[in-house]
């Protein structure tokens, strides 16, 4: 299960995901990625929160490194990735999928975490 929301004021795309998800529902989630997405300015940051994420089946992770990728040619600036150390296997196939398309997430423990960061970008 995904929740996407984009924060106009802060020019943010937030995005938390938790659970098992199939390739139907991954779609679903990446074209409201995509969407929200559209509603955002160059420079965006996006923070997702995979903490409780189970791994994506390879059709679901190929369908997110192509949101990705969309993501920074839309002008995504950089993405801070919520991870549990209890979760290691989703935090580490979300960043080869990212390192794929030519980025490192940065990567906290909490949202606490990733506000302070967005904080330090203003």
């Amino acid at each position: 299960m995904f929740d996407v929301r984009a924060n106009f004021f802060e020019n943010t795309l937030i995005i938390s995901g938790s659970g098992k998800s199939d390739l139907p529902e991954i779609q679903k989630s990446t074209q409201a990625i995509i969407k929200n997405a559209r509603s955002l300015h160059p420079g965006f940051v996006m923070i997702t929160d995979i903490r409780t994420l189970a791994p994506a089946v390879e059709e679901g992770r190929l369908e997110i490194q192509t949101t990705l990728k969309n993501l920074r040619e839309m002008g995504m600036a950089m993405e801070i990735r919520i991870v549990s150390d209890e979760n290691m296997v989703t935090a580490n196939q979300f960043q080869r999928t990212s390192r794929s398309v030519g980025y490192t997430a940065t990567e906290v423990h909490s949202m606490l975490e990733a506000e302070r960061i967005l904080d330090e970008l203003s």
